[in-house]
């Protein structure tokens, strides 16, 4: 009799340890499953995910610098802060643009380890050159420009151009490139009237290698400086104020292709 009640007892114990053992096993597992999915709903906590940046990179001369403008901002930080708004993310802007800074110039800046690294980065590339080119060709005599001497100029632009763009492209594959035309700010009586015309002739080489490259949008800004005060536009002879800039950057804006 003794015997039976251990045997009894015993069954009894192995009954209780297995339903705790089973009621332990279900909780847990319940608890794990209600826990994952948590973690799976971010909206549940309330945390929104970060974000994203968007990377710009700005190429070129003191037109990029920004020179006129006592802010630096320049066309770029308009159309940065334009960029942000209609993306509503934080859109970094890394300003390489170098006062006095020629096309042959731009396409070694490219080789510096710190340029290539933002340009490799980068979502938007703006590239505005040509000026200091041009200046140069002309001898910065504008009073009398000579046009054979122009036009070679123009195949030394279009040819570093073509460098330059290819470099960004190997670079790059993916970033779009916005590719500016020059404008002509010689538009006084005392300048040769034929810089209009060499101007223009310039910018059909611009065009012609935005057209080449993949990816990439020719901007003109020939026509935004037409029949306007310079007083109200320019800081001197050649460099925009901050109202001039404006003008640029709605033009930039309204052509850009951004998501």
């Amino acid at each position: 009799m003794g015997n039976r009640k251990k045997v009894i007892y015993l069954l009894g114990a192995v009954v209780l340890v297995t339903a705790l053992f089973f009621i332990f096993y279900f909780v847990k597992e319940y608890s794990g499953d209600q826990g994952s999915e948590h973690r799976k709903s971010p909206q549940v906590q309330g945390k929104e995910p970060r974000p994203k940046q968007i990377r710009i990179v700005a190429l070129g001369d003191s037109l990029t610098y920004g020179r006129g403008d006592p802010k630096r901002k320049g066309y770029i930080g308009l159309v940065r802060q334009g960029m942000q708004k209609e993306l509503k993310r934080p859109v970094v802007l890394n300003n390489y643009g170098i006062s006095g800074q020629r096309s042959d110039q731009l396409y070694k800046q490219l080789s510096n380890g710190m340029v290539s690294r933002s340009v490799r980065q980068a979502n938007y590339i703006f590239l505005f050159i040509g000026t200091n080119d041009y200046r140069k060709t002309a001898g910065w005599n504008f009073r009398n420009i000579n046009q054979q001497e122009m036009a070679i100029g123009q195949k030394m632009l279009y040819s570093n151009l073509e460098k330059i763009t290819k470099r960004l492209r190997q670079q790059n594959k993916r970033a779009h490139i916005y590719i500016l035309g020059l404008y002509n700010p010689y538009t006084e009586n005392f300048y040769d009237a034929v810089s209009a015309q060499v101007i223009k002739k310039w910018n059909i080489s611009i065009q012609e290698i935005s057209e080449k490259t993949p990816n990439s949008t020719y901007i003109s800004t020939y026509e935004l400086f037409n029949g306007i005060s310079k007083r109200e536009y320019f800081s001197d002879a050649i460099h925009p104020n901050p109202r001039g800039y404006y003008l640029i950057a709605q033009r930039v804006i309204g052509e850009l292709k951004i998501r």
